[in-house]
């Protein structure tokens, strides 16, 4: 006897829209969350008497030919924080959600990740090539050794000595990390603290969307 199965219409037509549910479900959830994240990032901007004096300093002299290293206002690098819901679009292969916070200040990207590539600052000389195939460093005064062309080539260290450690991702679970990229002292610390609890939301959302997906397209059978 042939088995009939009911309601693959309604299957069907429930696939079509699952993504777009889950879509708006985690843009309701999250974005409360995010913007979380973007004021607590915002108060963890130091005032202007937190930073080396100098950075805090206006530029000196008005008829320099280079760009000059952006001044520190903490006024501006907390209003260059923010949250953007991003381009939260369904696509051809399944729904995309873009929701980030924004860190848009020179001076406030510059105190986020400033020394992340190098934690102890810049040296004050760099290796040139002696054509040899290798470099070496015979002595203090080896031709292999060059300085930069600064006033104090030993500003970089300086500078990076004085500012707090960056901070790294915590590692959560089926979560790739994003290794030396996502360290930092502002929008990453932030990111670093609340990350577990937005990660647990969206599983939610996704577990609640498909429950009620479920519900909504039982199928029935008929013999």
């Amino acid at each position: 006897m042939p088995v009939v199965i009911e309601g693959i219409k309604e299957v069907l037509g429930g696939l079509d829209v699952i993504d777009e549910e889950m879509r708006r479900r985690i843009v309701f959830i999250t974005e409360p969350m995010m913007r979380k994240v973007a004021a607590k990032a915002q108060g963890y901007v130091p005032g202007n008497q937190d930073v080396l004096s100098g950075w805090a300093k206006p530029i000196s002299s008005p008829d320099i030919k280079y760009k000059p290293f952006p001044k520190y206002d903490a006024a501006v690098a907390r209003a260059g924080i923010g949250y953007n819901r991003g381009e939260n679009k369904t696509f051809a292969n399944g729904w995309k959600v873009a929701s980030y916070v924004y860190n848009a200040s020179r001076p406030g990207a510059i105190y986020e990740v400033a020394g992340r590539l190098n934690p102890e600052g810049r040296a004050p000389f760099t290796f040139r090539h002696e054509g040899s195939g290798t470099y070496t460093k015979k002595s203090a005064r080896s031709r292999a050794l060059q300085e930069y062309k600064s006033n104090n080539p030993f500003a970089s260290q300086q500078f990076v000595a004085a500012l707090p450690k960056v901070t790294s991702q915590p590692k959560i679970k089926d979560i790739r990390g994003g290794g030396r990229k996502t360290k930092g002292r502002l929008i990453y610390r932030a990111w670093a603290e609340d990350s577990p609890e937005i990660y647990r939301a969206v599983i939610r959302a996704v577990n609640v969307t498909a429950e009620l997906f479920n519900k909504k397209t039982e199928i029935k059978k008929a013999a």
